[in-house]
């Protein structure tokens, strides 16, 4: 985990030197969208940012399907614990019962 917030970091840090090393004015053309003399720095800050969104979006996604999966098997562990010591109950009874008898 550490790896990859330290290769994440690096990696914006190389974003801000590129977008800084190169502000100059360009137009951009998106979808029928036009935008005249804009920052090269902000659109390539702003592809990064979209692209970490992105990123973000879809690994919160898989993040929740864990924590209900957690959730479950849990739920799941719980019922097993409590059959298992309903089981052992019953049986200390029956071996109880026999030593009696």
């Amino acid at each position: 985990m550490r790896f990859y917030l330290i290769l994440g970091l690096l990696f914006a840090l190389l974003v801000a030197v590129f977008a800084v090393q190169n502000a100059t004015l360009v137009d951009i053309r998106f979808l029928g969208w036009e935008f005249k003399n804009i920052s090269l720095a902000l659109v390539v800050l702003g592809a990064a940012a979209g692209g970490a969104l992105m990123v973000f979006i879809l690994s919160l996604g898989r993040e929740v399907r864990h924590a209900w999966r957690m959730r479950e098997l849990s739920s799941h562990n719980l019922r097993l614990s409590q059959r298992l010591s309903q089981v052992e109950t019953e049986r200390e009874k029956s071996h109880a019962s026999t030593r009696e008898g």
